[in-house]
């Protein structure tokens, strides 16, 4: 597990609970910017929109479902398209960030985020939950190029806690190579009771490769140009919540991934 390098807690907000972020997340010495916002914070005090620079598209992992979904752009529309019994990706944990994010509902999330080894900031807001985003190169199999994977559940955040404590101890014996990760399996979590009772699923990610870092995934792969639009029919959604997903067995690990090489 990443140490921390300082106490957080006289930066944070007094109603903000650290049981949420990780330990590997919290970090030391908190710089006068916000990295990460998609907003650009002029000297009038005025948040200016951004709104003409291309963004990573993304993929995302919703709890609820325990299932993984790339988001592409069907003719203007967003279009999740589930890749979870395919999905394998080269994940950047060179450049993860964590911070402070709020999904909110009809409008583009607001990421306050710094690079892990840096102490969070005071809470943004009451609706911004904290949180760790970072890029990836997904295979080829289910999309083969950069996305944008971002998320504030527990269950989410305890998966990416684990597989991080594998990538400190396996980049000891791969130095320079980055890890490619594929989804073994989900478990769900059962909380509440009653009429409240809900069921989340925590994924299980699992390092099945090593490999050089992809030359599209730089370390500004978030500002490249985005993904070119898709002209095709959506596909029918429907309103039902979608199962979890059976488990499987992980590929055997090798040391290099023809997805990537």
């Amino acid at each position: 597990m990443l140490p921390s390098k300082a106490t957080v807690a006289s930066q944070a907000s007094p109603t903000t609970s650290d049981k949420v972020l990780p330990e590997w997340a919290k970090a030391s010495v908190w710089p006068d910017s916000r990295i990460g916002r998609r907003k650009t914070e002029m000297g009038l005090g005025l948040n200016i929109n951004t709104g003409s620079k291309n963004f990573l598209p993304i993929i995302k992992y919703d709890a609820r479902a325990g299932r993984v979904f790339r988001v592409d752009k069907v003719d203007g529309i967003s279009t999740p398209v589930d890749i979870t019994k395919k999905f394998k990706a080269v994940f950047d944990f060179e450049n993860v960030e964590v911070g402070y994010i709020n999904f909110a509902t009809g409008s583009a999330p607001d990421f306050v985020m710094v690079p892990l080894g840096n102490a969070l900031p005071a809470i943004p807001s009451e609706n911004h939950k904290q949180g760790m985003r970072m890029s990836v190169r997904l295979g080829k199999d289910c999309g083969s190029d950069c996305r944008e994977l971002a998320g504030t559940s527990g269950a989410f955040l305890a998966s990416m806690e684990k597989l991080h404590d594998e990538y400190i101890a396996g980049v000891k014996d791969n130095a320079g190579k980055l890890p490619v990760v594929a989804l073994a399996d989900t478990i769900p979590i059962e909380s509440g009771s009653g009429a409240k009772k809900s069921t989340n699923y925590r994924p299980v990610f699992e390092i099945t490769a090593w490999v050089d870092r992809p030359k599209d995934l730089g370390p500004n792969a978030r500002d490249a140009e985005a993904a070119p639009a898709i002209k095709a029919v959506p596909p029918s959604t429907g309103s039902s919540r979608a199962s979890a997903p059976t488990s499987r067995s992980p590929e055997p690990a090798m040391a290099e991934d023809e997805d990537f090489g």
